[in-house]
């Protein structure tokens, strides 16, 4: 078959414009991957450490609604946000000071603590550097004396558990009507049973229920003192310390309360009514870590922390265990 030349001509510039099209298509995928990758390359990497005393306080509803609110603001885990956590035992005092000592030392962009305690070994540092961001300080008052205008390296969201005790006996005897007496195992010294137990009689005061509080020296000791709970005298209901002992041990004492018949209510919410208390009553922890992200993305940015006031967190929740509820033999009102 033969062409004519002014065909041929077309023919050949339209292959040489396809071929051109290609290839400038191509080239530009290629630049605009390298510039993908150049930008990844040079992109900050976030580095939040996590000092923990508990390993409770990495699975906890504060830690995981920080993080999910922190990577709908931009900060991905593994792509441009890490998280370093570091455990130490609070039971010795040397390892938690080097523990604090070493994340204030490795280049840490903020310090997020799940305590009021780990948060006071981070303060306590001579040559404090890194930012300090607390995601559940029961004690918020022993790391701020400022609330509105922190001073130092440190703000966070303050969760008053210990306050909240007085509140939870109300609701006691609200489930409960004919009580009268509620029982406790406290950590002897430690300060957030010491407030625990200030709000628990307090409020049992105004309530006309008497108190009996049994104190441990250590958290393990807990188990030991559990058949007191029941000793002759009769024990109308358990409300749980914000304190090491009941924190380590909630299925144990959730069991055994539900066993003997006897109401109870916790301040944790991820092991509370979940694992068998009669109830629970906290703070909204999810949401309270929610919040904290919003604040630790502002630091991040470059807002000082004398800006960045001390949150209280105050959405609350209760829970209820109906099947706890029914062993023990209380009913709880459908309204």
């Amino acid at each position: 078959m033969q062409i004519s030349l002014r065909t041929a001509i077309t023919l050949t510039l339209i292959v040489i414009i396809v071929l051109g099209s290609a290839f400038y298509f191509y080239a530009g995928q290629q630049r605009r991957a390298e510039e993908a990758r150049l930008a990844l390359q040079n992109q900050k990497i976030w580095k939040l450490g996590f000092f923990v005393l508990a390993e409770k306080d990495v699975q906890s509803e504060n830690f995981q609604g920080f993080k999910s609110e922190m990577e709908k603001l931009g900060y991905k885990d593994g792509v441009n946000a890490a998280y370093i956590i570091r455990q130490a035992d609070r039971n010795k005092p040397e390892e938690t000071e080097r523990a604090a000592k070493e994340m204030n030392e490795a280049d840490l962009d903020i310090i997020l603590t799940g305590s009021t305690f780990a948060a006071e070994i981070l303060k306590k540092l001579p040559d404090l550097k890194t930012p300090i961001f607390f995601l559940a300080a029961g004690r918020p008052t022993a790391l701020v004396k400022n609330f509105g205008a922190p001073e130092g390296f440190i703000t966070g969201i303050g969760e008053p558990t210990a306050e909240f005790a007085g509140k939870r006996l109300e609701f006691l005897k609200e489930l409960a009507p004919s009580l009268k007496k509620v029982v406790s195992i406290a950590d002897r010294g430690h300060p957030t049973a010491q407030a625990f137990i200030k709000s628990v009689e307090d409020a049992a005061k105004l309530l006309g229920i008497k108190t009996e509080v049994f104190e441990v020296d250590k958290p393990d000791e807990l188990l030991n003192k559990l058949s007191l709970i029941l000793r002759e005298g009769g024990t109308n209901a358990y409300i749980a310390c914000s304190c090491p002992s009941n924190t380590k041990y909630p299925k144990e004492l959730a069991d055994y309360l539900r066993r003997n018949k006897i109401p109870s209510i916790s301040d944790e919410v991820e092991v509370g009514a979940k694992i068998g208390w009669l109830a629970t009553y906290s703070n909204d922890r999810r949401k309270a870590g929610e919040r904290g992200a919003i604040s630790v993305d502002q630091i991040l940015k470059g807002k000082p922390i004398s800006q960045i006031p001390v949150e209280i967190a105050k959405d609350v929740l209760l829970e209820i265990n109906l099947k706890t509820a029914n062993i023990i033999g209380i009913t709880i009102p459908e309204s």
